[in-house]
């Protein structure tokens, strides 16, 4: 079976098979071995993959006759996978970058370019940050370690080491700086297949969005549309994440997706190193639910393996989300001691959004951290808590949907919003991803549904009328 096509078979089969395949049959077929080392990784077989790994320096070894281009693509290849057990230790994996880079004549064939990047996590500097005090470091060898990655995977992930200096200036309350980065971001990805990394601009963005008045470039709902036609789990999984994120930060759980608000993330399939940061988004639903006990009982665990994996940002989050837990059971000693020990481990790195984000539970708790050691910070978290807080109320407000949307589907709703907005036949068919003439058919739906008559001006007008006394 050519090697390309491994990755598609189930695990337990392909292990099975793999069990029954001669060795030497395997040494006669290395770029099959590169990809059953990825698919190892991928499944968290490291031993198997480890002894894949020597199985391949055997076969080089035992073929002096290759030229040194071949044998250059096999090692750095090979060095390329083992750089993914480095995912989040910078410095460990840019060695192997390089190494990697040094010796391949060509792209690799074991990753696809347009795969995903960040193992179902909607932020890199969740999966990166990995000490305190460490992240100018870290943004600096991201720096320099991804232009080599991108050199030998034909720019997968490209964009990574922006979003990452993007999502840091947001965690440190730099709203401009965050976004001017956002959109260099954009610009980085557009038209190279990178949905991963989109979708960790559209977090980014959505996130942005509640600190100001900025406007992500695209409606939730339509990129839900972009989601569903590409029939990829992986982007839909991560798409509902971020819905989950950001619906959960404006307290609006009827809007979060059904996978998350029913709380069935036992159903999804996630990739080991990903867990962490959606079980951080879990919490946040459950913060948004007033399921505090919950919090508190599953947080622990998730503390634990954030330690193991060295996962700071999101350990640093989960000690924000117990602290706001016990402030909302009316246990302020046990918030209050997990508070400070949050702020001591954000200060050395200026996080202060984590907390800005939770301002409604932790509001009690910051009021009386301010005369502590870290005032200055709680001062600053205090102004931006309250400012988000009131943006959250304005944006809840004027997104309250008039009586008639309710017999609206979604697709319909989405283009009455766009309608409302003034925008062309020919704008919404780009952001909506669909003909001029689809929409003027869907738009005449929508006037009949609505019972709006009257020529083409008259009833955009009634809409954008009906719309604006809530939207």
């Amino acid at each position: 079976m050519p090697g390309s096509l491994l990755s598609s078979l189930d695990p337990a089969e392909l292990l099975e098979r793999l069990g029954r395949c001669p060795v030497e049959t395997l040494k006669r077929h290395p770029f099959a071995i590169l990809v059953l080392m990825r698919c190892m990784f991928n499944w968290r077989q490291i031993p198997k993959m480890m002894e894949l790994k020597q199985l391949l320096l055997t076969t080089v070894a035992e073929h002096p006759e290759w030229s040194p281009e071949e044998k250059g693509s096999f090692l750095g290849e090979c060095d390329l996978i083992l750089s993914f057990l480095m995912y989040n230790d910078i410095s460990a994996m840019s060695r192997l970058h390089r190494s990697a880079s040094a010796q391949m004549s060509h792209p690799a064939i074991s990753i696809q370019n347009s795969g995903g990047w960040t193992f179902g996590s909607p932020s890199v500097l969740m999966m990166f940050h990995r000490q305190p005090g460490q992240l100018d470091r870290e943004l600096a060898e991201m720096d320099e370690c991804m232009p080599h990655y991108y050199k030998i995977t034909n720019g997968h992930g490209m964009g990574a080491e922006t979003i990452m200096r993007a999502e840091a200036d947001l965690q440190q309350g730099r709203f401009d700086d965050a976004q001017i980065l956002l959109e260099r971001a954009y610009a980085q990805i557009e038209g190279n297949g990178q949905t991963n990394m989109t979708l960790c601009c559209d977090f980014l963005a959505w996130r942005l969005s509640l600190c100001g008045p900025y406007t992500p470039r695209v409606p939730l709902e339509v990129r839900r549309e972009e989601m569903l036609r590409q029939h990829n789990m992986s982007w839909r999984n991560l798409f509902n994440a971020i819905c989950a994120y950001y619906y959960a930060l404006r307290g609006q759980t009827g809007s979060i997706p059904e996978v998350y608000s029913a709380h069935r993330m036992n159903t999804v399939n996630t990739l080991a190193p990903g867990k962490p940061m959606i079980g951080l988004i879990e919490n946040q639903v459950y913060l948004a639910q007033g399921e505090w006990a919950r919090v508190l009982g599953r947080s622990p665990g998730l503390l634990t393996l954030c330690e193991a994996l060295h996962y700071d940002l999101v350990a640093l989050h989960l000690r924000i989300q117990m602290a706001a837990a016990y402030a909302r059971l009316g246990r302020q000693d046990e918030g209050l001691s997990l508070l400070q020990q949050a702020l001591a481990q954000a200060a050395p790195d200026g996080f202060i959004m984590p907390f800005a984000e939770n301002f409604r539970d932790l509001k009690p708790l910051l009021e009386a951290a301010q005369e502590g050691s870290h005032s200055d910070a709680v001062r600053r978290i205090l102004a931006l808590g309250a400012a988000q807080e009131e943006r959250c109320r304005a944006l809840n407000h004027s997104e309250a949907l008039p009586e008639a949307a309710a017999r609206l589907t979604e697709r319909e709703l989405t283009l009455a919003r766009l309608i409302a907005d003034r925008c062309t036949n020919k704008e919404i068919a780009a952001k909506m991803f669909l003909s001029e003439g689809t929409v003027k058919q869907y738009t005449n739906q929508l006037y009949s549904k609505l019972g709006i008559g009257g020529g083409v001006r008259t009833k955009r007008a009634q809409l954008a009328e009906l719309f604006a006394k809530k939207y």
